[in-house]
């Protein structure tokens, strides 16, 4: 280390002493810890989408008051990821090909609202196997799961499978 300019020889002295004492500081020690959860972006608004008169399908509200009936429930609970993504697809799948119009899924919260299946689910239903069936997506009411649900309004479907 230089002494600074313009030093008497005696500061000079001392400077060369305390210069002497100084080490680098050490680099900070990296976590060889494996990660035991992963971050997620939060979930995403619901879809709503809009008929060409511009009036907003706002299907969940008759759902909640009753005034439409829940025809499918696909419960997610107790899967891993991948386990659950299947079962969505090939139950949606399923209920649009029954003609449902109305299913609820639930995911469950997980701890702090962080649960893996309800922040994976919206990317799920962007999913274009998935997307093409779903008309609108709104949160659940309390008595149907809460923040732990969902409900997903499907595009109307043929009642009977088609062969090919």
């Amino acid at each position: 280390m230089k002494a600074a300019p313009g030093l008497s020889a005696a500061d000079r002295k001392i400077w060369q002493q305390v210069a002497r004492t100084v080490r680098p500081l050490s680099a900070p020690k990296l976590d060889t810890q494996p990660q035991t959860h992963i971050h997620l972006p939060p979930a995403p608004a619901p879809i709503l989408h809009k008929r060409s008169g511009g009036i907003q399908i706002r299907k969940d509200k008759k759902v909640r008051r009753g005034q439409i009936q829940i025809e499918r429930t696909i419960d997610l609970h107790d899967l891993t990821r991948d386990a659950a993504f299947a079962r969505l697809k090939r139950r949606l799948l399923l209920a649009h090909e029954c003609g449902h119009r109305t299913v609820l899924i639930i995911t469950g919260k997980g701890p702090n609202l962080q649960g893996v299946l309800r922040l994976s689910l919206p990317a799920w239903l962007n999913d274009p196997a998935v997307r093409k069936l779903i008309s609108s997506t709104a949160p659940a009411h309390i008595r149907h799961g809460g923040t732990g649900a969902v409900y997903v309004f499907l595009k109307q479907g043929s009642r009977f499978r088609t062969i090919r």
